[in-house]
């Protein structure tokens, strides 16, 4: 089965209507096609693979945040070849092609919920575990506790969500996802920064201008332990005070990468 890889983007969404407990084949017309394909892999994946709930797997980031997939070309047949009895062939195979999505990532911008807690249980996302689904208030600026690579203060942006189909894995898919989520992040490091007009400088945990949230680089995962060495091999740290902590019955580990960026104020 030949397979000719190409990629799309969906940056952050109105997914109002989006029913978590449905398929996502099931979802109403207005969500995006992009946004369904993305979590047409995270469900084979994630859902029916490693055994999370459906209902789980949406969260309240996903409307804010930027996805990418990438899609195979993949030729098959619609119709087999044709012989009479004497082997003559009367109709030649019929054959088509479809783009199937077969990986997805996500990149969540800052802010976020506080760190999880080392030793911690949660039965979902450890940043989703006090998130408002039906709220369309702005996660608050806050101080958080300082980790090896983290101050408590800086912005960050959180990459995630990365699956890959089983039959297209060891083929670069992941490595394709990150490389475009990373790329786009450098090429537009002031997209997610806030807008003084829009939120007002209350919102923002400060009254000085020159303290205002700014993305400078700094990148973080939470990575599954058991693909944390793949993350490493990708430019991750592992950050040693965030310590381990467990999502949906699996050990997660906290890293970060610093990108180099050109980022003005705004």
């Amino acid at each position: 089965m030949a397979a000719t890889p190409f990629i799309a983007f969906q940056g952050p969404s109105d997914l109002d209507g989006y029913d978590r407990k449905l398929k996502p084949s099931e979802q109403p017309e207005n969500i995006p096609k992009t946004f369904l394909d993305a979590m047409g892999v995270r469900e084979e994946v994630f859902v029916h693979e490693q055994g999370v709930p459906l209902e789980n797997e949406f969260d309240s980031d996903d409307p804010r945040a930027c996805h990418w997939v990438v899609y195979a070309s993949i030729n098959t047949v619609t119709e087999p070849e044709k012989r009479d009895s004497e082997g003559n062939v009367v109709q030649r195979k019929k054959s088509g092609t479809r783009s199937q999505p077969i990986g997805t990532i996500r990149l969540v911008p800052f802010p976020h919920p506080p760190h999880p807690e080392p030793g911690s249980t949660y039965a979902a996302d450890a940043l989703e575990t006090t998130a408002d689904l039906g709220s369309s208030d702005p996660l608050p600026y806050i101080i958080d506790r300082e980790t090896t690579y983290h101050d408590g203060k800086e912005p960050y942006i959180k990459l995630g969500r990365i699956a890959v189909l089983k039959e297209f894995r060891g083929s670069g898919v992941s490595k394709i996802l990150l490389n475009a989520a990373m790329m786009w992040a450098r090429d537009n490091p002031t997209y997610f920064n806030p807008s003084i007009s829009a939120m007002g400088m209350d919102k923002m945990g400060t009254s000085n201008i020159e303290d205002l949230p700014v993305w400078r680089g700094l990148m973080c995962v939470h990575a599954q332990e058991q693909v944390a060495k793949a993350w490493a091999k990708w430019g991750f740290d592992l950050d040693e005070g965030m310590g381990t902590w467990v999502e949906e019955g699996i050990p997660h580990v906290g890293m970060f990468q610093r990108l180099d960026v050109q980022n003005s104020s705004t």
